[in-house]
């Protein structure tokens, strides 16, 4: 377990994937993280199983400390260890904890554990423009836009902006 002020980062158990899988088919969150249709419990099971298990990923997560409960999962999602770099991705799906500072937090002791734990040392995200929220929290905890894919997905029958961010070590 890590803590912090305001989070603790756990290991994903099973009892959280459910509540995760309602985070994910809820269809504000869903636009928020690119998903375009719900996960079904079956498809749920094989990614927790794929996730949990996989030697490229390292997930946790984020249980908020006042008061204690799951908020969400925060990620570092395939591991490439040649060249010491990973994708991180982070879901808060509890919505009394947006805009809380709990995100950039996460995000924070995640990097921790990667670039000391793992000696990895570079991180990196994209996230869609329509989730400005998400850009915020990465930059709060250090991440730096280091580009803008154009029309690079289709949200909301639309095509839309990805924002990509990096934090490199030490940097």
């Amino acid at each position: 377990m890590y803590s912090g002020k305001l989070i603790t980062l756990r290991p994903f158990e099973r009892p959280d994937a459910e509540r995760y899988r309602a985070w994910v088919n809820d269809a504000e969150i869903a636009a928020l993280i690119d998903r375009v249709r719900p996960v079904t419990e079956a498809e749920h099971a094989t990614w927790y199983e794929q996730l949990v298990s996989s030697p490229n990923s390292l997930v946790f997560a984020v249980d908020r400390n006042r008061p204690r409960r799951f908020i969400g999962l925060v990620w570092l999602f395939d591991v490439h260890w040649r060249h010491r770099r990973a994708e991180v991705r982070i879901v808060l799906g509890d919505r009394a904890s947006w805009s809380g500072g709990y995100g950039s937090e996460a995000l924070r002791r995640l990097a921790r554990i990667a670039f000391q734990g793992l000696a990895l040392d570079k991180l990196w995200a994209e996230v869609l423009t329509t989730n400005p929220r998400a850009a915020r929290a990465f930059e709060r905890a250090g991440f730096v836009r280091e580009g803008l894919l154009r029309a690079d997905r289709v949200a909301g029958g639309r095509r839309v902006d990805v924002v990509r961010l990096g934090l490199v070590r030490g940097h």
